[in-house]
């Protein structure tokens, strides 16, 4: 009988401390800045750190706190400043950078040494083959961001421009000049 009670009140006890975590978790619960989660939206979302940030979240929390100018995403172009404007209330500012091509790497097989760094340096991972074997780019994957070309040490990474087929292209309503 004596065991009976003690698992009563020990029961009790842990539904009651149960019910008081809950409580707290939801009562004291951090929330996301709003803010940020609207500009991180509005990023292109590459991970290709060409603003200075290791991502795109990361640079959305700078833009929220005012650490980061809005124009640095080269990526995302004028359309993604106007739309971190809207969103932080100020003017939008000329980019930082010139409106990028839409580039994809290739690479030169013949001298492809294997090393993979360029796989490991690639974001999206766009960029295939194993170790000491050739390596070649998925062209639908591949964002631009140039970051294979720096670390290949044997310069076998060229950037091409795509061409634009009624497949690829991506109608934006600030290219027809149209306001929403």
């Amino acid at each position: 009988m004596s065991y009976l009670i003690v698992i009563i009140i020990f029961t009790a006890i842990a539904l009651a401390v149960g019910a008081l975590l809950g409580f707290a978790s939801e009562k004291l619960a951090v929330k996301e800045n709003p803010v940020v989660e609207k500009i991180n939206e509005a990023l292109p979302q590459i991970q290709c750190g060409q603003c200075g940030y290791v991502g795109c979240h990361q640079y959305a929390e700078a833009v929220a706190k005012n650490e980061a100018a809005i124009s640095l995403c080269i990526p995302g172009g004028q359309s993604v400043i106007n739309e971190l404007a809207a969103i932080m209330g100020v003017e939008p500012v000329a980019a930082a950078a010139e409106e990028p091509e839409d580039l994809y790497a290739v690479i030169d097989e013949d001298k492809c040494i294997g090393c993979s760094k360029c796989s490991r340096a690639c974001p999206v991972a766009a960029i295939v083959g194993g170790a000491r074997m050739k390596h070649t780019v998925i062209e639908a994957k591949c964002t631009g961001c140039k970051l294979c070309t720096e670390v290949c040490p044997t310069e076998c990474i060229q950037m091409n421009v795509r061409r634009q087929t009624p497949a690829t292209w991506n109608y934006r309503i600030s290219d027809a000049g149209w306001e929403e």
